[in-house]
């Protein structure tokens, strides 16, 4: 349910925007879903999306030797690992 703020949903994108721009949040694209914005100060990370109740959770850490499949004379600025699933709740709700 949504309060009525009296907050236009275009002040609210101008915010996200800003707070982007500012360094403050991080925006993280996933394939087949909207945008979504976490706090840019949180360590490198990648994300598990579950395909029955749509949330995304945090996965930390990060394969060795990532940099290995760059080709050669190719320059990495940076990656994005999203795995696609089932959480644990969804899991046992079918179970």
């Amino acid at each position: 349910m949504l309060l009525d703020t009296g907050i236009g949903i275009a002040t609210v994108y101008r915010a996200v925007k800003k707070a982007v721009a500012d360094g403050v949040l991080s925006r993280v694209e996933l394939p087949n879903s909207a945008a979504r914005f976490e706090p840019a100060e949180l360590p490198h990370h990648h994300h598990f999306a579950c395909g029955s109740c749509n949330k995304v959770y945090d996965i930390h850490g990060c394969p060795l030797g990532i940099d290995g499949l760059v080709p050669d004379g190719f320059q990495m600025d940076g990656h994005e690992i999203v795995l696609h699933g089932t959480c644990v709740d969804c899991v046992e709700q079918s179970a």
